[in-house]
């Protein structure tokens, strides 16, 4: 991230209540958390959705559930994987509230750069190398400059078991069971597209219940967008996507009558616009709403999902491995640009 805003982290945390420096690291990582909530609160920005765009605001909430988030995840007994996910949502909000106060100033967003992948207290990536796990696939991970060296050199990177576990094979045919202290993730846990990242209010999202025609407002009518839809029910609920109409003038089917689907991820080219119209048929509730380009998932690591995915790729060659369910379609375009479908690649 070059906002500066970052930090590397040091010492150990584990779980509270055992050796005294465990406290004092554990004290170290509240410290951080109570520091981004003081900003937070002496920050000087006062949304106003009246005088600030959709962009703006969606930064500035997305700062706050950070905060919310580093909070809830520090709560109760400690694991070194705990720990990331602290780290890792108070750099997501730092570089939130980087944004908005670089839109206040008329710069720039800043740039993000990820936190290195083998252990969070490096601080941010430097550069992304080739790296392959005991008996596991090559892959491409963002590290930090030291451990970039080490890599060089032919050594193993500085290891603390706070980086991404590759899953054991052995263990897929077990139930996985939670720890009794720790708490179940909610269903969209780690899904970009399952909850909105925008605040509430704005004219980029709606949600209700019930059959509706709704429209949500571009923030750009010059560019595309991606429209995420999701609906409460699958059994007798289908969405239609109005306007702009597909090829032939026809409204686009987002989710079908007797599909099992419930979620759709749309990318919908520029019409010159200002509106994107839907028709949405069910008797439960649903939610739409326009996704943040710049919250667009980036392609580093593994991905599973059902239905349409839109994804952002880091560039360069990689290999791509696809796993998909028996008797189910699948395939895999480049978009354009202005959001249309390109290549075929797979």
């Amino acid at each position: 991230m070059t906002d500066g805003m970052a930090g590397a982290f040091s010492g150990l945390f584990r779980r509270r209540g055992r050796t005294a420096p465990h406290g004092d690291e554990l004290a170290r990582v509240e410290a951080e958390i109570t520091a981004f909530g003081e900003a937070l609160a002496g920050h000087p920005f006062r949304p106003d959705h009246q005088a600030h765009g959709s962009r703006l605001l969606a930064d500035h909430q997305r700062a706050l559930d950070a905060y919310e988030r580093a909070k809830r995840d520090f709560a109760g007994d400690r694991t070194l994987r705990d720990a990331a996910d602290v780290l890792r949502a108070l750099d997501e909000g730092r570089h939130a509230l980087a944004c908005v106060d670089a839109a206040v100033a008329g710069r720039p967003r800043p740039h993000r750069l990820p936190l290195c992948f083998f252990d969070p207290r490096h601080g941010p990536s430097a550069q992304e190398v080739r790296w392959a796990p005991a008996g596991g696939a090559a892959r491409t991970v963002a590290v930090c400059a030291a451990d970039a060296v080490r890599l060089a050199e032919g050594r193993a990177p500085i290891e603390s078991g706070l980086r991404e576990r590759t899953p054991d094979p052995r263990a897929a045919s077990r139930t996985k069971r939670r720890p009794a202290h720790e708490p179940a993730p909610p269903a969209s846990a780690g899904d970009p597209y399952g909850t909105c990242p925008l605040p509430a209010g704005t004219r980029q999202r709606r949600e209700n219940r019930g059959s509706a025609e709704v429209q949500l407002s571009r923030t750009d009518r010059r560019a595309p967008a991606l429209l995420v839809v999701h609906l409460e029910r699958a059994d007798g609920s289908w969405a239609d996507l109005t306007g702009p109409a597909g090829a032939g003038g026809q409204r686009r089917q987002l989710l079908t009558h007797g599909s099992v689907l419930t979620r759709a991820v749309v990318p919908v080219p520029a019409d010159g616009r200002d509106t994107i119209h839907l028709s949405l048929h069910t008797r439960r509730g649903w939610r739409i709403w326009l996704h943040p380009m710049e919250d667009i998932p980036l392609l580093t690591g593994e991905v599973s999902s059902t239905g349409t995915y839109v994804l952002r790729h880091p560039g360069g060659r990689e290999p791509l491995r696809v796993t998909q369910h028996e008797g189910s379609a699948f395939s895999l375009h480049a978009l354009r640009s202005d959001f249309r479908p390109g290549e075929l690649l797979c």
